[in-house]
Formats: C-alpha cells, sequence, structure tokens
C-alpha cells in the first residue's frame, strides 16, 4: 500500500515539474527543479529530488551537472552506468543542434552572420576549443570544423591540416574561432603570437586567414582588426575591464557601426579574384 501512494506522490510531483515548466519557462526554474526534470526524462520512475540534490551539491549550477564528465557522474550515489551515459549525452545532443544550425542547408550564410553562429557555437562551452570555417568567393560560409579542443597554441594546427580543409571545401579564405571559457575575450600573449604563425600558415597554405576571432563571456574580439566585434555586455562595463600588456586598446566606436559592415566587400576584395563564373562556383560550393 505505501509504495503505491509513494508511486502516486511522485506521480503528481513530476507532474507539477512538467507544469511548472510549461507555465513558467524552463528559463525561470531554479536549478534543483531544472535537475529534477531533466532526470525525469532518464528515470522514468521514482523520486529523483535527492539525487537532483546530491548532483547540484557536486557541481554547484544546472550548467555544472550539464557539463559533467561521465567518469566523475558515476562517483555520485544513484548515477550508474546508464544514467551517467545518458545524462553526459545532453551536452552531445545540444552541440549536435548548435552545429546543425550553422550547418544548415535550407539558407545560405552570408560572412556577416558569423559572430551569431560562433555565438550559439562557443559562448557557454566549458572547455576551449579550436574552429574554422571555410568562406567562399561570393562570401557565403560553406564549411565548419573543429580542429580540436584546447588553446590556439596546444592544438596542433600545421600545414598539412590547413591544406587538408581547403582542399575539402575549395575556398580562398577562412576565418579561425576560439573561445576562453569563463574568461574575456581579449587575446593573451599566447594568442597574439599563434595569430601571426598561423596567418603565415594559411598563406603558405594558398588561403587568406581573413579573420581570427575569440569569444569571451563579455563579447567577440578580432585579432586581426585589434578590436571588439560584438559586446555581451554595456560598453560602460567593457571599458572598466583590465586590458593585457601588448593587446591594444579597443576603440569602442567600433559598436557604432553594423557589425556585417566589418566583412564588407572592399576589404574581401582584396584577395578575391574576379571571376566571370562566380555564379557556377556558388552553385558548386
Amino acid at each position: 500500500m505505501k509504495k503505491e501512494v509513494d508511486k502516486y506522490i511522485h506521480s503528481g510531483h513530476r507532474i507539477r515539474l512538467f507544469e511548472t515548466a510549461s507555465r513558467s519557462g524552463f528559463e525561470n526554474m531554479s536549478d534543483v527543479q531544472a535537475v529534477e526534470l531533466l532526470l525525469c526524462y532518464i528515470f522514468p520512475r521514482g523520486d529523483v529530488n535527492p539525487l537532483a540534490h546530491r548532483l547540484l551539491d557536486r557541481y554547484k549550477t544546472f550548467p555544472g551537472v550539464l557539463e559533467a564528465p561521465y567518469e566523475d557522474l558515476l562517483m555520485v550515489e544513484g548515477m550508474g552506468n546508464i544514467a551517467a551515459r545518458k545524462l553526459s549525452m545532453f551536452m552531445r545532443i545540444f552541440d549536435r543542434f548548435a552545429i546543425d544550425k550553422i550547418n544548415q542547408k535550407d539558407r545560405k550564410s552570408k560572412l556577416g552572420d558569423i559572430y551569431d553562429k560562433i555565438e550559439l557555437l562557443l559562448r557557454f562551452k566549458a572547455e576551449e576549443e579550436v574552429h574554422v570555417f571555410a568562406i567562399n568567393a561570393n562570401e557565403t560560409i560553406c564549411g565548419h570544423r573543429c580542429l580540436g579542443k584546447g588553446s590556439l597554441a596546444t592544438v596542433g594546427i600545421d600545414l598539412r591540416t590547413v591544406s587538408l580543409f581547403m582542399a575539402v571545401y575549395k575556398v580562398p579564405a577562412a576565418v579561425l574561432v576560439h573561445n576562453h571559457p569563463n574568461g574575456e575575450c581579449r587575446p593573451s600573449l599566447q594568442d597574439l603570437e599563434s595569430h601571426k604563425r598561423l596567418e603565415n600558415l594559411f598563406k603558405f597554405a594558398g588561403c587568406t586567414l581573413i579573420d581570427n576571432l575569440i569569444i569571451g563571456y563579455d563579447g567577440i574580439y578580432s585579432m586581426t582588426s585589434s578590436s571588439m566585434r560584438r559586446s555581451f555586455f554595456k560598453m560602460a562595463d567593457l571599458s572598466q575591464l583590465p586590458i593585457p600588456d601588448g593587446v591594444q586598446q579597443i576603440d569602442f566606436q567600433d559598436f557604432d557601426q553594423n557589425e556585417s559592415e566589418y566583412f564588407d566587400q572592399q576589404r574581401y576584395s582584396d584577395f578575391v579574384v574576379e571571376d566571370d563564373n562566380d555564379d557556377n562556383s556558388d552553385k558548386n560550393s
């Protein structure tokens, strides 16, 4: 009898969780409620509230729970092998969503759209990653690849890596992007040193590196133009951030222009050779 009562209570609690998410929005739920709701998809029956608390005690926040490694999840009481695999799979699902949005084939993404794409892809990543975007002669993003996890200096970007990427997409230009998890978007001295090396590397491979972007918690920074391209905070907040040695002072007047103007036709034409068959190349890309 007690088991039947417990089953009814837990079932009613789950229904109330889903109703709360539908009525108030998932983003307005507490961390405990959000983790509980997530666990309902993993455990079809039973009270998941104690496990939600144990997970938050260990990982502190809802994002922390989502980003927890599979091996570490096994250390939490109540998280078995299958449950840990299911929970660690959620971030991979979100990654797949972000990448598919970037590579969606039902529309052509122009170069000026790249800020939206990298914000979606990298802004909230807990681990540093390096990505490259292929840009064709029509200023369209026609390819994307993650080169690896780590900083520009530690990810092995060599001539072979760049040459293979260019051979696949057959484009004249590329944009590099990496993130600073929980850090500012301003480049470190290591970033600046790697930038010079990579510019020469892409040039030697027959491709122009038109920009090298860094995304941090505060915005998106261009190492090519030494300026902020997008701010996630008010300009007054950004002006108070410390500037590392060797990094140029940011000119906040850059924000007065439309972001897409950064990749204007005049700048792009510096390295794109005029071709009468541009329309055909667009269809083949």
